[in-house]
């Protein structure tokens, strides 16, 4: 699952293909199977939260592309300075 958040305009029209994505920029979180991976976030601190609120994983994140282990379920990730993300690890 990859998550990118940015607000919709009037103008915009939904997207058909990939063509028009490619160049999106800022923070993704792709879930995986055991882990998350952070894109776009280099430098920023990093903070994973079950659906319990306990700390899963904290990390100030040292690349662009950036794989951190979880345990399965629904999680809150936190990227410095964006929005908060809810993702499901298989």
């Amino acid at each position: 699952m990859v998550f990118n958040a940015y607000s919709k305009t009037e103008d915009d029209d939904m997207v058909t293909s990939n063509d028009n994505i490619n160049n999106v920029e800022g923070v993704s979180v792709v879930a995986g199977n055991g882990t998350v991976t952070v894109q776009g976030a280099a430098g920023k601190s990093v903070v994973i939260t079950n659906i319990l609120g306990k700390v899963v994983a904290e990390t100030v994140l040292t690349s662009d592309n950036a794989t951190i282990a979880v345990p399965a379920g629904i999680v809150a990730v936190a990227v410095d300075g964006e929005e908060a993300v809810k993702v499901v690890v298989k």
